[in-house]
């Protein structure tokens, strides 16, 4: 196999390895425009770890069975072609649905589906998923994911083109990398980001913009080939299929992604000895929930960060009480939920049970919790840390109406804007008082004077 310049690099790096032999990324993100040879790219790799490195299970997934079957099928064939790698092999099994190459060494490549059991009881020296932009939901790859845990060697290696906001694995985790980009801090980090793509906000006819992301122009991809493209697809379409850039469907959010953007400062922090507030919220399919917290910084602006987002909602009583009882606890114990109608209602009795105090919010507050916080991302009077579980809620949200109110909608939205619903109404907890209880002087005093 003759690969590109491009491929060579990407292979060379990808592959980098520690001083003890693993390899320095566990997971592995490749994100080029369609039709630059990622699945060539993909074979060698397959074929290099199963041949050469003595991978014990290679296991590929697609957005659908067919998907992965076809990858299986093309590398399954281009071994086949070869008498040094066909002599080292079983005869593969063929069977739709039970697909496997396997090696007299030992070694097989088999794949699965994107379902929530994909992968159970198996162990892999490396993990391909294809179209990471597919991912809808976090089920798959949170099943797959682990499949990679043990072996010392393994990787697990996502090649895809861009997504829009309907593809939250891929959009997080394109974020986690940015983020330790961005703030230099990647010595401990074993996700590695490689992408090529245009520049945010380019011109889609500049051709410096699109060389940066198709990388085999010129070698097996024509210019002729990508303006044909261009001249049959949406803008849209041929941002995220050509230019590898992200995209938002066609209804817009409530939030502004420049003022969004414009609040991010990845040092913000809580001044010393400011009161903090905290609120719960919990996706509407009850997948997750998510604890968000604000509060006042040094200079006076507030401050607002997801501090824990975990599946279910099982985790959230015992991890708010363990902080509240601990010695020097950072929070009062008051937590502000949605007070009924939401998925995170249901928690109030528990909470309350467990010595923590509910502070409802809904009916008018509810709105007013949605319509203060929108106000203070337009009037730059708020900072949060770049937080991709945010970053996307905030990019998704959008309004529901409540006569001449609103609030921000989990339902209606296209991805959980539950974090942002946290964290809005934290800020809202932040601003209610305090009540003081009375206390009578015939319980504060020895004796009365008359």
């Amino acid at each position: 196999m003759t690969l590109l310049p491009w491929q060579q690099w990407f292979l060379i790096h990808a592959l980098e390895l520690n001083e003890d032999g693993t390899f320095r990324f566990k997971r592995v993100m490749l994100l080029v425009s369609r039709q630059n040879g990622k699945t060539t790219l993909i074979k060698a790799l397959i074929l290099w770890r199963l041949f050469v490195d003595g991978a014990r299970t290679v296991i590929g997934a697609a957005q659908s069975l067919g998907d992965a079957e076809d990858v299986w099928e093309d590398v399954v064939t281009q071994a086949e072609n070869v008498p040094a790698l066909r002599k080292r092999m079983h005869k593969p099994k063929r069977v739709n649905g039970a697909k496997a190459m396997r090696l007299r060494s030992g070694g097989r490549y088999i794949v699965e589906t994107l379902e929530r059991d994909a992968g159970r009881g198996k162990t892999a020296d490396l993990l391909f998923l294809d179209e990471l932009r597919e991912h809808k939901s976090w089920d798959a790859w949170n099943a797959l994911s682990s499949t990679t845990l043990v072996p010392p060697r393994a990787q697990t290696v996502c090649a895809s083109n861009a997504g829009d906001v309907h593809s939250v694995v891929l959009r997080d985790l394109r974020g986690r990398a940015k983020t330790a980009i961005d703030t230099r801090m990647t010595d401990e980090v074993t996700l590695g980001l490689f992408e090529w793509s245009a520049p945010d906000g380019c011109d889609i006819d500049d051709w410096s913009a699109r060389a940066q992301a198709n990388p085999s122009l010129g070698y097996t991809l024509t210019p002729a080939a990508l303006q044909a493209d261009r001249e049959t697809k949406t803008e849209n379409g041929f941002r995220t299929e050509n230019l590898c850039q992200e995209v938002e469907q066609i209804q817009t959010g409530i939030i502004d992604a420049a003022d969004w953007s414009a609040l991010r400062d990845g040092r913000s922090r809580r001044a010393p000895g400011a009161r903090i507030g905290v609120a719960v919220d919990v996706s509407w399919d009850r997948s997750r929930a998510h604890i968000g917290i604000a509060v006042e910084r040094e200079d006076g602006i507030e401050h607002v960060e997801v501090i824990a987002s975990r599946a279910g909602t099982a985790w959230v009583i015992p991890w708010l009480v363990e902080r509240f009882d601990a010695e020097g606890g950072w929070f009062d114990g008051r937590v502000a939920i949605q007070e009924r109608g939401a998925p995170v209602s249901s928690l109030a009795d528990g909470m309350t049970e467990s010595g923590l105090t509910v502070v409802p919010c809904g009916g008018a507050e509810l709105s007013k919790s949605a319509g203060l916080f929108y106000d203070r991302i337009r009037q730059q009077t708020v900072r949060h840390l770049g937080q991709p579980v945010l970053d996307e809620a905030a990019r998704a949200a959008r309004a529901r109406s409540a006569g001449d109110a609103w609030f921000f909608d989990r339902k209606g939205s296209p991805s959980d804007v539950a974090p942002l619903i946290a964290v809005s109404e934290a800020s809202w907890l932040l601003r209610q008082a305090i009540e003081v209880p009375r206390v009578s002087a015939y319980e504060t005093t020895d004796f009365i004077m008359l």
